[in-house]
């Protein structure tokens, strides 16, 4: 009975393995039949013709990345812009340094997480929602800061909260395991963002 078993399955892998090796040559003709001959060929000049396509982008004039950074009237002299788009100063007739410069001071100033707040948010897995800054699943803390919530009211929509005061937002999940004394540090946190 083993041995009808074991030749059973022998016979099967053979007919599998012959099968397979069949299958891949003619697989192989069924496509040169339906797209010709010359495959190796083919895909040779694709390859080629897509590295000829990336190198003549790369190809720039360095006179035009020069001129980027200023403007110039009819008689050749360098002037700064004082046009505006959308009430933001236009940055023609300045450098690279000077526009940096200008972004990160009006970038808004990101008070770092003190050690004692970030280790209640990871314990109370207020992390898995809510950010400092950024919006995850629900809004960021800085969002909720900006609505001028009491702290007393921000532990309360802990405990219970209001999903129609964040409409787009997912409702959360009242947290009661949060102690109020955590709750009330953590809010105090949120209001001096």
């Amino acid at each position: 009975m083993v041995l009808k078993k074991l030749s059973l399955i022998v016979s099967f892998a053979i007919v599998g393995y012959v099968g397979v090796s069949c299958s891949s040559k003619e697989d192989q003709d069924s496509y040169d039949k339906y797209y010709g001959s010359g495959r190796a060929a083919r895909e040779e000049a694709a390859l080629n013709k897509g590295a000829e396509q990336r190198a003549e982008e790369v190809k720039v004039d360095p006179d035009t990345i020069n001129s980027l950074s200023v403007t110039e009237n009819m008689d050749g002299e360098v002037l700064a812009s004082d046009a505006t788009v959308n009430g933001i100063p236009e940055t023609a007739g300045k450098t690279i340094e000077q526009v940096s410069e200008k972004k990160e001071e009006e970038a808004p100033k990101q008070k770092p997480v003190p050690a004692d707040i970030s280790a209640l948010l990871n314990k109370h897995t207020c992390s898995a929602c809510h950010r400092p800054y950024d919006r995850v699943v629900g809004p960021a803390y800085a969002d909720v800061a900006k609505k001028n919530y009491s702290v007393e009211k921000i532990v309360e929509l802990v405990y219970k909260p209001q999903p129609e005061n964040w409409p787009g937002y997912p409702p959360m999940a009242p947290m009661t395991q949060v102690p109020k004394e955590d709750a009330t540090k953590l809010a105090k946190w949120i209001n001096s963002l």
